[in-house]
């Protein structure tokens, strides 16, 4: 007699038995876990599509997180720019006093003192830091752009210790966009008209000097320096637009991921339950089933 005929029922109800145990298994592991998809196995036809939201969720995570920094940067660069506008439209008004036929020698030298206070906060501002970057360095924004001011020197703000600004940031949709300028091109630009600390300090020299010809030849371009600056201001105002467009654009991004990821990988946490319950009560009724059968042994056979 073949043995094998003797075991088939025993072999399929372990095989039945082993099924039952599998889908057990996986079912308290999505209870527990709250994941469908734990390992490659469990969603071989949705793994490569799961692996891939992953990535371009965490891609824009790590974008939202430097936008985050450049936010902070670029708004103390905002402010202090405003501070600057502020500044030189006090030095343009003290220059039109100074330039007054009234004034005295004595009384140019002290509004020549009140703009070199003036010209020393415009070199500090040109040092502002934020985020522990100083944010008009430009490349090298570990280090000042200038030296402190020094009135006794030619010129008071020395040379420009930054680099040039190349840094840009990343846009969720995979767009650069310029978020810098570096202070030798924001105050101290080599174009005639664009120093705002040339200007400044021509104006300061001509009224200690007490020249009114030297004044009114100082205040002609003040103009152009004030807009130069009020372009720089506008630059930056414009980059706060794109990073606040970038930050929503980017949030809008990672809620549609993240909605693509739990629907490819979370599971269905009353389904699995319930599936589990029904596993189990078939898994008890097939060991009852079982052992309800009668125990033959191998004499019955041989009768």
């Amino acid at each position: 007699m073949n043995s094998s005929s003797i075991d088939a029922p025993s072999a399929r109800f372990l095989d039945s038995l082993r099924n039952i145990e599998a889908r057990l298994a996986r079912a308290q592991r999505e209870v527990s876990s709250g994941k469908r998809i734990s390992t490659p196995s469990d969603g071989p036809d949705s793994i490569s599509t799961l692996l891939e939201a992953r990535a371009n969720l965490a891609r824009l995570e790590q974008i939202h997180t430097n936008l985050i920094r450049v936010k902070s940067e670029t708004d103390g660069a905002e402010q202090a720019l405003q501070n600057a506008v502020r500044l030189f439209d006090e030095v343009r008004t003290l220059g039109m006093s100074g330039a007054n036929g009234v004034q005295t020698a004595l009384t140019r030298e002290a509004i020549a003192g009140q703009i070199g206070s003036i010209l020393e906060r415009l070199v500090a501002i040109a040092n502002t830091s934020a985020g522990g970057r100083y944010v008009f360095a430009g490349d090298r924004d570990t280090d000042l752009a200038y030296a402190p001011a020094d009135l006794a020197q030619a010129p008071p703000w020395g040379a420009y210790l930054g680099a040039a600004a190349t840094r840009q940031a990343l846009h969720p949709t995979g767009v650069l966009f310029d978020v810098g300028r570096a202070a030798n091109e924001i105050f101290d630009h080599p174009e005639p008209g664009r120093s705002v600390f040339a200007g400044i300090e021509t104006l300061r020299q001509a009224l200690l000097a007490n020249d009114e010809d030297a004044m009114k030849a100082a205040l002609a371009p003040l103009g152009d320096h004030a807009a130069h600056l009020n372009a720089a201001l506008s630059f930056y105002g414009n980059v706060q637009n794109q990073i606040a467009e970038a930050m929503e654009t980017g949030s809008r991004l990672r809620l549609r991921l993240a909605a693509e990821v739990s629907t490819l990988e979370d599971t269905d946490i009353t389904a699995s339950i319930l599936e589990s319950q029904q596993l189990m009560f078939q898994r008890e009724a097939a060991l009852r089933m079982r052992g309800s059968m009668p125990q033959r042994s191998l004499f019955d056979y041989l009768r």
